[in-house]
């Protein structure tokens, strides 16, 4: 591996000009600043920024420790994540645990759960990264974080109860409440509802919202308007059955986007138009609720800015510019106005 001193020979300059070019403080002639950018590239040198963070007592890493890659929340928050850090000049080392992938939907309940997180914390804090931001899969409240942290931790998607450790979520009560009070100026006043599995905070925060709006314009809900599913088509096509056989609803509200597409399954087996027959709306804007015909009225989850929220915060912490021992942020989410919502 090419070294700092060897570029610097090369290039006939100091050890100091080569780090001042690479850190953008050089105040050298563009003639040497090109000399020796161009003997770097030819040499494929990279900087070694752990081992120069250990000189400094700080590597200017974060640790990221994912639930699971694959679920559709994380892409976008990753992605605010290293958008932020990179305007920071800021390196992530990313550890996917895979918890959908290796367990499935129950992951949480397994013993291994526990045992995967505090690992990848060791593994962070042994090659001494800055601080770790912990994306988690799905919100609820994090409570396997150790208490003898020796870097700041900020958890992002989820929260947790242990003292001193920051979170950032979005405000999913208020998004449901809003597309509801949407539903509602539409002239829609028996709205279903196909909520996710009970117990569920996500299911719960936004019964919250949806009753909220509901009781603020004297609209009556009964436990028979509320069925609970399992967060995927299949259950969205059978709870639609069981709600709008020989009902007078005029609206579903479905508590994702993809048992939305499950409710335009059945309708469509009815020769009945979403939007036209009956307005159907989703939660969290996932790319194929563009695509249905007519394209899908939901939520969009801000999951860019739940990531960079989380880059600001652990930097914030690193640098010890935070001036609370613990923040709980909520990002807003926005309604996606589309075809599938009709005005009566």
């Amino acid at each position: 591996m090419v070294t700092l001193k060897e570029i610097a020979e090369k290039c006939s300059v100091s050890i100091t000009t080569v780090s001042n070019i690479l850190n953008g403080k050089s105040n050298v002639s563009e003639k040497t600043k090109e000399r020796v950018l161009k003997i770097i590239k030819e040499t494929g040198y990279h900087p070694n920024y752990m081992a120069r963070g250990l000189r400094a007592a700080k590597t200017n890493s974060v640790g990221i420790i994912i639930d699971d890659l694959t679920e559709f929340s994380s892409p976008g928050i990753i992605d605010g994540i290293m958008s932020y850090f990179d305007e920071h000049k800021y390196k992530a080392i990313l550890e996917n645990l895979r918890f959908y992938s290796k367990w499935g939907t129950k992951w949480y309940h397994n013993k291994g759960y526990e045992e995967s997180v505090q690992q990848a914390i060791d593994e962070f804090e042994s090659i001494k990264v800055d601080g770790i931001i912990y994306v988690a899969g799905h919100a609820r409240c994090i409570s396997c974080i150790p208490d003898n942290l020796n870097v700041p931790l900020v958890i992002s998607y989820a929260f947790t109860e242990k003292k001193g450790i920051s979170s950032v979520e979005f405000d999913d009560m208020k998004a449901a409440y809003d597309l509801t009070k949407h539903l509602i100026e539409n002239g829609h006043k028996k709205i279903a509802v196909i909520a996710g599995t009970k117990n569920n905070i996500h299911t719960g925060r936004r019964l919250e919202g949806f009753k909220k709006a509901m009781k603020e314009n004297a609209l009556p809900v009964k436990d028979s308007d509320i069925k609970y599913a399992a967060w995927d088509t299949p259950s969205g096509y059978e709870n639609a059955k069981l709600l709008l056989e020989d009902s007078d609803y005029t609206a579903v509200f479905c508590f994702n986007d993809l048992m939305a597409a499950g409710v335009y399954d059945y309708l469509y087996e009815k020769k009945l138009v979403p939007g036209k027959d009956i307005s159907v709306a989703g939660y969290d804007n996932r790319t194929m609720s563009r695509y249905l015909k007519p394209a899908l009225t939901t939520v969009e989850i801000p999951l860019y800015d739940i990531g960079r929220k989380s880059a600001e915060l652990i930097l914030k912490q690193i640098n010890n510019e935070d001036d609370s021992e613990q923040q709980q942020s909520f990002v807003q989410c926005g309604i996606i106005e589309r075809e599938s919502v009709g005005k009566i």
